[in-house]
């Protein structure tokens, strides 16, 4: 199981609207829809990362309380209000099944939810509500799970991404969180990357961005940008 939470400057209503409405989830994560009742349907839009995931409300508690549940896991987010408009929110997540290989995927689930909050805290904190584009590339990558933390600390690297700024080819702005394979950047253009490197299998690892602009430009800067990270991440892999 895994038991996460994380302090955000914004209110139990704020996050709610972000997890739980499909313009809110799209506007930083996955867009979700989600049919506002226990036994509702869920459906996840994970492209172009996974494919489209269907599950059904498990818990439905405006705006503390919000879980669902697929064949794979049961998810639950639990919202606090704390003093001076901010609250604390936690993600418990449990795999629904059992047997060899699923620990591994237990773990990495893990530390995509611990990925998956900061960038929450950034979009709430900073971006709640704005009209918003994303800008998410897949880039698989022949190398073992092994060379994850150096191809990320690398990635990073070239891209600019120092401890507390960032000042590179694609982007340049704050950084919010920066660990060995995650780097999370909040744009001086409106805007947050957060840039990862996980396994796919035994021998392939995957470059993952995802993006969001924000603001009325926000969906034609999003074309230019797809195609500008499309172009650097072919010429990144063609090094390794």
């Amino acid at each position: 199981m895994n038991d996460d939470e994380i302090v955000i400057a914004g209110t139990p209503e704020q996050v709610w609207e972000a997890i739980t409405t499909a313009k809110g989830s799209a506007a930083w994560s996955f867009r979700m829809d989600v049919e506002p009742r226990v036994g509702g349907a869920v459906r996840i839009g994970r492209e172009p990362f996974a494919g489209e995931t269907e599950a059904t409300v498990s818990a439905w508690e405006p705006p503390t309380r919000f879980g669902y549940r697929d064949e794979t896991f049961a998810t639950e987010f639990l919202v606090t209000a704390r003093d001076q408009g901010s609250c604390v929110v936690r993600v418990v997540s449990s795999l629904q099944t059992d047997g060899e290989g699923w620990d591994e995927i237990a773990e990495e689930a893990a530390a995509g939810w611990r990925m998956t909050l900061q960038v929450l805290r950034t979009y709430v904190t900073h971006f709640a509500g704005q009209p918003a584009a994303k800008v998410d590339l897949i880039v698989p990558v022949k190398a073992p799970p092994t060379a994850r933390a150096e191809i990320g600390e690398r990635l990073a690297g070239e891209l600019g991404i120092g401890d507390n700024t960032c000042d590179g080819p694609l982007i340049s702005g704050e950084v919010d969180h920066r660990g060995p394979y995650f780097a999370l950047v909040r744009t001086k253009k409106p805007g947050m990357f957060a840039v990862s490197c996980f396994p796919m299998d035994a021998v392939t690892l995957s470059i993952n961005v995802t993006g969001r602009l924000y603001g009325p430009e926000a969906e034609a800067r999003a074309i230019k940008e797809r195609r500008r990270w499309r172009e650097w991440l072919n010429g990144f892999v063609e090094t390794i």
